[in-house]
């Protein structure tokens, strides 16, 4: 009887070790995922000032937090705001997905040090946090990322996001830059010039003094009566006019030929406090053979035009016509309007 008690006693003593054990294991690689994971995500993105990427292609880009709120580019242009706002509900809530299996650890690992893009996150001028965003798993649900100084990756995912997150992290700058153009309510326009170069008769030019417009033609001489209504209706629309992009897919000699040729239009907006800007603008070419819906060729892109402001040649613009035809108008834009009735 003794002797079955106390085999029952070890027994029950081998099971209790062996659960505490199974505990422990347990706890240990809980938290060590745990802490892993807790070095991914910051949580307090309103205290994120600055944010540095850099890609092994040689991309930098420094995105920085002004105190008005303004997200700047290398500290020279306006970020997006949504794309700022989609890359900081990134850093907030991505999750560890799973580690690495063994089977792909040697290769993952590799990719990493071969393609990536660093992350610097700082908050209040103090760095944070640095990972390495590599490129997505084979079912395009997760992203592979690695902390600085760690030999672990893992697969990374935003709860509730299907696909991969690589590429709210990219590291080109001109991907980042705002696209606005005009930021101009129309009280604060002094004065708006058209110079269409093809058709010179077709120019014009808007004087605003004391909210009165006047209008002149492409002589400089006053046009006494137009529609003062659709006038000041063109110069509300300055408040949100966006371009396409900026051309950096272009070969240098090619760019630096448009730049040089003579603008079809020229326009210039003046603002009160005495700031121009002045947009050129180049019809753009196809590149391919191209036949519009009757069989004519086509020698110019129907949709887009390239322009330059403020005759800086390091940048060519692209604009989309459905936009700028709004814009780049005739003087006929103008005209009265003349109601016509029909007697019953």
């Amino acid at each position: 009887m003794k002797k079955s008690t106390k085999n029952i006693l070890s027994i029950l003593t081998m099971s209790v070790l062996a659960v505490v054990a199974v505990f422990l294991v347990t706890k240990y690689q809980k938290n060590t995922l745990k802490e892993e994971l807790s070095d991914f995500a910051v949580k307090d993105t309103a205290a994120i000032d600055k944010i540095f990427l850099s890609d092994k292609d040689g991309h930098q880009l420094l995105l920085e937090r002004k105190p008005t709120g303004l997200w700047m580019v290398n500290n020279s242009y306006e970020a997006k705001p949504d794309v700022v706002r989609t890359l900081l509900e990134t850093i907030k809530q991505i999750q560890v997905k799973a580690p690495v299996g063994r089977a792909s650890f040697n290769h993952v690992v590799k990719s990493l040090s071969v393609k990536s893009t660093k992350v610097e996150i700082y908050q209040h001028q103090k760095k944070v946090k640095t990972y390495y965003v590599g490129g997505a798993t084979d079912d395009f649900m997760g992203t592979y990322m690695i902390i600085e100084g760690s030999s672990a990756p893992f697969i990374m995912y935003i709860p509730g996001f299907e696909g991969y997150l690589y590429t709210r992290y990219y590291a080109i700058p001109e991907l980042w830059r705002s696209t606005a153009m005009y930021k101009i309510k129309s009280n604060d326009i002094k004065s708006i010039k058209m110079e269409n170069n093809e058709h010179p008769n077709t120019s014009w030019e808007l004087l605003q003094n004391n909210n009165v417009i006047s209008l002149l033609d492409y002589k400089g001489e006053q046009i006494p009566l137009f529609d003062t209504l659709s006038t000041r209706e063109y110069l509300t629309q300055f408040y949100t006019v966006h371009c396409e992009g900026y051309v950096t897919d272009i070969e240098p000699e090619r760019k630096d030929s448009i730049l040089s040729s003579n603008p079809k239009y020229i326009f210039t907006l003046t603002t009160l406090d005495h700031k121009s800007f002045v947009l050129k603008c180049f019809p753009k070419k196809m590149m391919v053979e191209t036949y519009d819906i009757v069989g004519n060729l086509m020698e110019y892109d129907p949709d887009r035009i390239y322009a330059m402001m403020n005759d800086n040649k390091k940048e060519l613009i692209s604009l989309q016509t459905h936009t700028f035809d709004n814009i780049l108008v005739s003087v006929d834009n103008f005209a009265p309007k003349i109601n016509k009735f029909v007697k019953k």
